[in-house]
């Protein structure tokens, strides 16, 4: 039953029975029938007109729990963008407003539902597109050798050298989609230790100076004096600057130098690894950090890795309570950088 049916049920009954008990009263009163028709007149007018009047206070109510009612049922159905009219009484008000907040939240969490299965879409197309190419080399060349049909050792060599790097990189690849997975899902805990950063940047520097040598290539560092000692993770923000260091260096030209800068800025410490390469599109910088999204879109293994370095940065940093970013005009050279708090609590586990 409707509740304007049990409302309109309620009030008649209420004024039947005030009409019967009035009518018995005015005739124990001794008084004339004229007066007591009179009087049950205005009696039944009153009635009426309370009747009106409280079908008149309560269609708004009638009205807001309607439309919720409608719009819960859009819900039902999978249409989660919906919103009901937040007014009436206070108690109305209250209830549309936590209405459409708990409508907001539910459209939130369904948008991201379809954000993550999307990315899980992009994951297996990424690393199934990713396994395939070594797999097929690693295939091809053991082929050629179990057949015997090569038999320069030069030749056999160099298969096996190509085996080998294609075992290493179909390895990085799992290490890295695991270590994301860690990452995103925070089951790494935050351990930090007391770190002298300086040291960790030039300690980073050294396992470059081949390709350097290779690509006629400098590496500036400049930090401030007495930067003080902080509380983080070494290992992994090593392996955020090196990631970055070896991106700038991979889409550098030859002869061209590296910029890394490390300074105090209020409660964070920055830090910034800047190159002269082509630069990052405008357009993309939003998206870089990504998982498995590349600049150049060929997926070669030529031109970059498995397109997780700067995911996984993006996910130490964020671990360690700072920010991470990019700053290029497009055209000639990047700055990768990011800023971690000096202040954290230490032994910290975030889930």
């Amino acid at each position: 039953m409707k509740i304007r049916t049990l409302l309109i049920l309620a009030n008649t009954i209420s004024l039947v029975v005030i009409f019967v008990f009035l009518l018995i009263s005015y005739v124990q009163m001794f008084i004339s029938n004229d007066i007591i028709i009179l009087l049950c007149l205005i009696t039944l007018g009153a009635g009426i007109l309370s009747f009106g009047v409280n079908l008149l206070i309560t269609s708004p109510l009638l009205k807001s729990v309607g439309q919720m009612t409608n719009e819960a049922e859009r819900i039902a159905k999978g249409d989660f963008d919906v919103r009901v009219t937040e007014s009436g009484p206070q108690e109305i008000k209250e209830l549309a407003s936590n209405f459409n907040h708990m409508s907001e939240r539910i459209h939130e969490m369904f948008e991201e539902l379809k954000e993550s299965e999307r990315f899980k879409s992009e994951l297996i197309a990424n690393v199934s597109h990713d396994l395939r190419t070594p797999l097929s080399s690693i295939h091809s060349f053991v082929s050629a050798l179990n057949d015997d049909i090569i038999e320069d050792k030069e030749t056999r060599k160099h298969y096996y050298e190509t085996i080998l790097s294609e075992t290493n990189r179909l390895s990085l690849l799992i290490e890295e989609v695991l270590e994301l997975s860690q990452l995103e899902n925070r089951k790494i805990p935050f351990e930090p230790v007391p770190t002298l950063v300086d040291r960790l940047v030039v300690e980073t520097i050294p396992q470059f100076e081949r390709v350097l040598e290779e690509k006629k290539m400098a590496i500036e560092v400049e930090y401030d004096d007495a930067l003080p000692m902080m509380s983080l993770m070494p290992f992994h923000i090593k392996r955020v600057m090196t990631n970055l260091i070896q991106n700038a260096v991979e889409f550098s030209l030859e002869n061209k130098t590296i910029r890394i800068t490390v300074k105090k800025e209020e409660d964070y410490m920055y830090f910034a690894v800047k190159d002269e390469g082509k630069g990052i599109p405008i357009e993309e910088q939003s998206s870089i950090f990504q998982r498995f999204y590349r600049v150049e879109k060929s997926r070669h293994k030529s031109k970059g890795g498995s397109g997780l370095g700067l995911s996984i940065c993006k996910e130490i940093i964020e671990l360690h309570g700072g920010s991470i970013g990019v700053e290029s005009n497009g055209l000639n050279g990047s700055t990768f950088w990011f800023k971690l708090p000096l202040k954290r609590e230490s032994k910290e586990e975030i889930k």
